[in-house]
């Protein structure tokens, strides 16, 4: 059988006619027909071209003794090493074509084919489960428990039929809508104004564009369309995703500025810094992809993925060192940092007022001081403060329909005197931690009428323990008197011990429980039908 013949069955049965062949070929259609008519044949890198095209060896195509093209295709398909290379081959011209897209079409090709697998899916679900119902009822005379496991075999049987139905649809479909219209870079060389005496020559030499080609009439435009509104709402979030990223990567850049400002005071600041490049430059990638996304350009995977593997690499590094450093640092606990002065703050007391100590956790303790000469209904307030860095503010709120003042120690505002003992301390390797010294009482003086008052009130709100010696009263709040169950409460007032429902049907009941500081209420809160 000759060349031409075999080309001819092996053309048709893969449904190409000649102008098709001849462009998959870069050639002629004429080319083609006289190949076909054994007038002339192929240079070797066609023939070659050929053999690919057609997954058979060139022994096949030019040797006369092989009659049965179709036999011999056959028979390379039952080789499992030809299955093997076919699908090598097959990921190979993917990663190829994938390589030489833009970005939006490579999306746009994975979202097609995700849709596809989608629908598959549903209508996968669909048929299954109505061919393996229809099958079951012929077996409805059977016990129910049987006709379930019947069933789920069935729809077991049918679903991994489907999924291989599936798989080969949509490799199919990947193969016919972009892999075989996928073309390999040509280069072409043309010689012009070539010198007859050989004195001069000028070479021009012209690179054919790499390129995707996909048919025009597309057999599934509804995906494509569907594709592109996918796409649309992806540029949409990636143009924010792109702003933050803009205001991030500007935001490590000062940070930058500020490490390198800093490392002559800790070597740390050396380490932060160039966990903070690895950052920026990771950020500005991501800049880079977005806006070639957004405006359809062309990346180069292969540098942006050397790049970040590298800032992965220097960021881990970095972080290791930042850690061995702070092992070196000393957290101080203490107030040796400190030059703390007793500071008075005045309160005027007003009915049912509780003072509450840095939000009245479990454990404030408060120290009143009678004092008789202060008059009535006035509260002097004192704590030990560095003023150079603190002060005592008071603020007021209110807790169970009663008045709450709280005695907060807030940062004095100067930012500068922080920061020169951060950065002294840190150069001796230590970092002294600011806010509460220790745990010493809130100290309350007034008369005694008042003081009495005020304990009386922290006694409606929690269960309080109480040591009174001479003129002093050490007073510790262990916990709050009232408590709720199952995640529902009522508003509690605190002035007469009563729930207020904020629904109706909803009610509460009360249980008390005795401790050995007073009484617990539990309340216990639900609908009612």
């Amino acid at each position: 059988m000759k060349f031409g013949d075999k080309l001819v069955e092996l053309r048709k049965k893969n449904g190409l006619s000649q102008e098709e062949l001849a462009e998959k070929l870069g050639v002629s259609r004429q080319s083609v027909s006289k190949w076909e008519s054994n007038n002339t044949y192929p240079e070797t890198d066609k023939i070659i071209q050929i053999a690919n095209l057609f997954d058979c060896s060139m022994d096949d195509l030019i040797n006369d003794k092989v009659v049965d093209i179709d036999s011999t295709l056959r028979k390379n398909k039952n080789n499992l090493n030809n299955v093997w290379d076919s699908l090598l081959e097959f990921i190979t011209k993917t990663v190829n074509m994938f390589s030489k897209m833009k970005f939006t079409e490579g999306l746009k090709c994975v979202i097609e084919m995700f849709i596809l697998a989608l629908l598959l899916s549903i209508l996968g679900k669909i048929l299954c489960g109505t061919v393996s119902s229809i099958i079951t009822n012929i077996f409805s005379f059977l016990h129910q428990d049987i006709i379930n496991t019947i069933k789920d075999v069935l729809y077991g049987i049918f679903g991994l039929i489907w999924f291989v139905i599936a798989i080969i649809t949509l490799i199919h479909t990947f193969k016919i809508r972009y892999l075989n219209y996928y073309e390999e870079p040509k280069k072409e060389e043309t010689i012009k104004n070539k010198n007859v005496n050989n004195k001069e020559e000028n070479v021009e030499k012209t690179t054919q564009q790499e390129k995707i080609i996909v048919r025009d009439e597309r057999p599934f435009e509804f995906l494509s369309i569907l594709s592109l509104i996918v796409i649309v709402f992806i540029k949409f979030i990636a143009f924010w995703i792109l702003l933050g990223t803009v205001f991030s990567t500007i935001g490590l850049i000062i940070s930058i500025v500020f490490a390198l400002i800093h490392i002559p005071a800790h070597i740390i600041f050396f380490w932060i810094l160039l966990l903070l490049i690895a950052g920026t430059v990771v950020s500005i990638q991501v800049i880079i992809i977005l806006i070639s996304f957004l405006f359809d350009k062309k990346i180069n995977v292969i540098t942006h993925l050397i790049i970040f593997i590298s800032c992965v690499v220097l960021s881990g590094v970095s972080i290791a060192l930042i850690a061995l450093t702070a092992k070196n640092i000393d957290f101080i606990t203490d107030t040796s940092a400190f030059n703390p002065q007793t500071t008075p703050v005045e309160i005027n007391y007003k009915d049912n007022l509780v003072i509450d100590n840095y939000g009245m956790g479990e454990d404030n303790k408060f120290k009143y001081i009678i004092d008789n000469d202060i008059e009535e209904n006035k509260i002097i307030a004192t704590r030990e403060v560095d003023t150079k860095y603190f002060k005592l503010n008071v603020k007021e709120s209110e807790m169970d329909k009663m008045p709450v003042i709280t005695i907060v120690e807030n940062d004095n505002g100067d930012v500068k005197a922080f920061y020169n003992l951060f950065i002294k301390n840190l150069k001796k390797n230590k970092i002294y931690t600011f806010g509460e010294y220790g745990n010493d009482p809130l100290v309350i003086k007034a008369n005694e009428d008042t003081i009495n008052k005020l304990i009386d009130n922290q006694k409606k709100l929690y269960l309080v323990e109480e040591n009174r010696h001479d003129n002093e009263i050490d007073v510790i709040v262990h916990d709050s008197k009232v408590h709720f169950k199952n995640g529902l409460r009522g508003e509690y007032n605190g002035l007469d011990d009563t729930i207020k429902y904020d629904e109706e049907n909803y009610s509460c009941n009360k249980d008390i429980e005795k401790t050995e500081y007073g009484e617990k209420f539990i309340y216990t809160c639900d609908y009612q039908e």
